[in-house]
């Protein structure tokens, strides 16, 4: 009996369950044989940009680089520029931006389920995570001018202060999402469907998770507590109560869990920060537009809602960056463990095996 051969099939560009991602898949019959990323499409060159553009002029520019979580593109980079400017942000500044980072991890969460139950044909979870976007995104519009790209945090803090009704609209809008949190759940994470499409899929040991590069929920579904806002604190993570959200499986459930249950911890983090944030300044008034980097060379990192979000960054004693370089947590989830986890699976798991990653194309590409 002669050998069929292998059929190739593309997943995206122009695919609702890609993201404006694409990849070759290698076919046997409903088995994927190999999967073959082709990254590129949202490549934008962010990285030798920032070399053109003063410290300052940058803060809006790496809003660009993942749009489902700006606020840590902005965090990881305000920390980075910071370090080689030798300023530091006053501490409303930084409770501020701890703030903001949180109702950001909410946000890319909430947008997760969203995009997950609409690739799995859940469309009822879909329209309730799209509904709890809106305020969200409204309180963005307040607090920073923008709803999608706030452009908010700057070297040496936040551009404006917090408005006074910031606490209510928070409360009125977590008031809202513990309700819906149980539709999440009767909707989405219990449903029979859902768990059929997700249990004992895209399974990783925590070893595989580390030495594939994983970070934040990938990992941490696997059991292992990895969280730099715990192992290494940055703003003000150290003074609020919180924990770290794992999992044991690793499968692409308890990646979803990890999620689920981040939104509850982020909830607790922006209540306690709000009991605590102290008055004063809330930018550095020493840092002007123009204000020249020592001769240093840094590297920092952040959690974001994905992962390890890292700036290397080169000061050459000008006002704009010598050289900096991004470490995105979607590139290794996309581009390694994608492929991994798609290998010998079936065609019908590939979309709950991508986006139980939670991939942003835009990392991966820059």
């Amino acid at each position: 009996m002669m050998d069929l051969p292998f059929f190739t099939v593309p997943f995206g560009p122009c695919h609702p369950s890609s993201g404006h991602f694409h990849a070759s898949l290698k076919l046997d019959g409903e088995r994927v044989v190999e999967v073959i990323p082709d990254p590129g499409y949202l490549h934008r060159g962010f990285e030798k940009l920032m070399e053109y553009r003063t410290f300052l002029q940058n803060s809006p520019l790496v809003d660009r680089i993942c749009i489902l979580d700006p606020f840590a593109a902005e965090l990881g980079y305000v920390n980075a520029a910071e370090r080689v400017l030798e300023i530091e942000a006053p501490e409303r500044g930084k409770f501020i931006r701890t703030i903001m980072a949180e109702l950001g991890r909410i946000l890319s969460h909430i947008t997760w389920i969203g995009v997950t139950s609409m690739v799995l044909g859940l469309d009822s979870g879909c329209k309730i995570a799209w509904g709890d976007r809106e305020p969200i995104i409204r309180i963005n519009e307040k607090v920073t001018g923008g709803r999608i790209y706030p452009c908010y945090f700057i070297p040496g803090g936040v551009r404006r202060d917090l408005p006074g009704t910031f606490p209510e609209m928070i409360e009125n809008v977590f008031d809202r999402l513990e309700k819906n949190i149980e539709q999440y759940d009767f909707l989405v994470f219990n449903n029979e469907s859902f768990r059929l499409r997700m249990e004992n899929v895209g399974t990783l040991k925590t070893q595989e998770a580390i030495d594939l590069g994983a970070t934040g929920p990938n990992l941490r579904a696997t059991g292992l507590k990895a969280d730099l806002r715990k192992d290494d604190p940055y703003e003000v993570y150290d003074q609020l109560n919180f924990d770290t959200v794992t999992q044991k499986k690793g499968d692409a459930f308890s990646r979803g869990l990890c999620r689920r249950f981040e939104i509850e911890e982020s909830m607790k983090i922006i209540r306690d920060a709000l009991q605590k944030i102290p008055g004063g300044d809330f930018k550095n008034k020493d840092f002007k537009p123009f204000t020249k980097a020592k001769e240093k060379e840094t590297y920092f990192c952040c959690e974001s809602a994905r992962g390890e979000q890292c700036y290397h960054m080169v000061g050459n004693g000008t006002n704009k960056p010598y050289r900096a370089k991004v470490r995105g947590p979607s590139f290794s989830h996309t581009l390694e463990e994608f492929p991994y986890l798609a290998k010998n699976s079936y065609i019908a798991d590939i979309p709950a095996i991508y986006w139980s990653l939670d991939p942003c194309p835009a990392d991966v590409d820059r």
